[in-house]
């Protein structure tokens, strides 16, 4: 799913998803999350839930800065490429990070870096067919006590993707990364 939004970088470990998209990708990008916590609520847990009695939902954190990569481990003639592995240096994956273990099943929350390259109502507001008026879809986080972000303020997305509207809203969002 994040491919089709043109990550420039997907890993899967363990039970957890990580991509990188390029600055210029901001829309791309929570498209791409959206997307992905729309599909995870509505298609994904409640198949699993269906065949299996375990608890699973999906936490999403995203976060904006400079990150640095650099491939490390064995690397000799005829030597397997696994490994080395990629070792990231910057904290906005650390924080991204924070970000999804701060949510509840369902939610999005994007550092408040992120959350200011958002200008275009179409991500902010609701398309409202369920009410009179667009609403704002965004709330914002105070998390200036906690130690663990270096930001203060975080915003969190609990709606999903509108059943009616979503497609041609996803459609024209990533047109705004052009």
């Amino acid at each position: 799913m994040f491919h089709e939004f043109d990550a420039s970088y997907i890993d899967v470990r363990g039970d957890g998803v990580f991509a990188l998209f390029n600055k210029d990708k901001v829309y791309n990008a929570i498209v791409a999350a959206i997307t992905f916590k729309t599909f995870s609520a509505l298609e994904f847990v409640p198949l699993i839930k269906k065949k299996v009695n375990i608890d699973i939902g999906c936490h999403i954190g995203i976060d904006q800065k400079t990150v640095l990569v650099r491939k490390i481990g064995l690397k000799r003639k005829n030597c397997r490429s696994d490994r080395q592995n990629e070792i990231w240096a910057g904290r906005p994956i650390n924080m991204a990070s924070k970000l999804a273990s701060k949510s509840n099943d369902g939610e999005l929350i994007v550092s408040d870096r992120f959350f200011k390259n958002l200008e275009s109502d179409l991500v902010l507001k609701s398309c409202g067919c369920n009410s009179v008026e667009k609403e704002n879809l965004w709330v914002e986080l105070d998390v200036s006590n906690e130690r663990i972000f270096d930001f203060n303020y975080a915003y969190m997305l609990k709606s999903y993707w509108c059943s009616e509207h979503g497609k041609d809203y996803c459609n024209e969002i990533i047109k705004l990364d052009c």
